[in-house]
């Protein structure tokens, strides 16, 4: 293991924040062993994506949970397990033995992004927001009263920017307790300061539950939940196999590459 990694992620309250441009023409040489890296199940869901649009950021996604993990497990990326709960929320076989590693995955059109922490709950989201502002419909079906309230008092022009933060908030709650679509979306709010960081949770064990944006830009909007107070988050662009590069919270998911498939179309991840 990293030395520099282990120390930071036995923090309390520390999250590791992974992420990778799927579009990075610097993957292309790894891919076939991205491939090798597979479990037979993850082969099956692969051939099953094979010539389509996603398949590139399918493959890519696991090479990147992989590797990362590997980083915290001592162990070679092929050889981790995972098994799921009985919601679906993807763990680590042997956690306990290694450490009570946590993470969780997302990935949208181009970009996907992993988090590890230890022994808390963690879940993450990230969205390449849609320029169509027909996706605020949405915020009737998903979004509590107060949420509903605060959205629509924005200017108009602020809407889209703010549906996406409360989006990604709520997701990456919902990941990370792991229980899936039997938490209704309306029975927790999440609350934005006027410059629309996260000031406040309204909802069940709302002491126990901290939030962070992690990334705001153009492109992408994503954001962690952690079932602690979040002490600390650390930054990774990584190109599995080849690099990775420790930046601040300011240079993060900026640091664009060149294509190497071409335009992706914008898309909720």
């Amino acid at each position: 293991m990293n030395s520099a990694v282990e120390k930071r992620s036995s923090l309390s309250g520390h999250v590791d924040v992974w992420y990778c441009f799927t579009d990075d023409a610097r993957l292309n040489s790894k891919l076939a062993q991205y491939e090798a890296m597979l479990s037979p199940a993850e082969q099956q869901q692969y051939q099953l994506l094979m010539h389509g649009s996603n398949d590139r950021d399918y493959l890519v996604s696991r090479a990147l949970l992989r590797t990362v993990l590997s980083e915290y497990c001592n162990l070679a990326p092929e050889d981790i397990g995972f098994c799921v709960n009985a919601y679906g929320k993807p763990e680590l076989s042997n956690s306990e033995e290694l450490g009570l590693i946590q993470f969780n995955t997302a990935h949208t059109s181009g970009l996907t992004v992993c988090v590890v922490t230890r022994e808390s709950d963690i879940g993450i989201d990230v969205e390449s927001p849609a320029e169509n502002r027909g996706i605020l419909n949405m915020a009737d079906d998903y979004f509590s009263a107060s949420e509903l309230q605060s959205l629509n008092s924005r200017a108009d022009d602020q809407q889209l920017d703010y549906f996406y933060r409360y989006w990604t908030l709520k997701e990456a709650y919902i990941k990370a307790r792991g229980e899936g679509l039997s938490i209704p979306l309306h029975d927790f709010s999440i609350v934005l300061d006027e410059q629309g960081a996260f000031s406040e949770f309204v909802g069940p064990e709302a002491d126990r539950w901290d939030f962070s944006i992690v990334c705001k830009n153009l492109n992408f909007t994503a954001a962690i939940a952690l079932g602690r107070k979040i002490n600390s988050i650390t930054y990774f662009h990584s190109i599995p196999l080849v690099k990775q590069l420790e930046l601040s919270a300011e240079e993060a998911f900026n640091n664009f590459p060149v294509s190497g498939s071409g335009q992706r179309n914008r898309m909720i991840g």
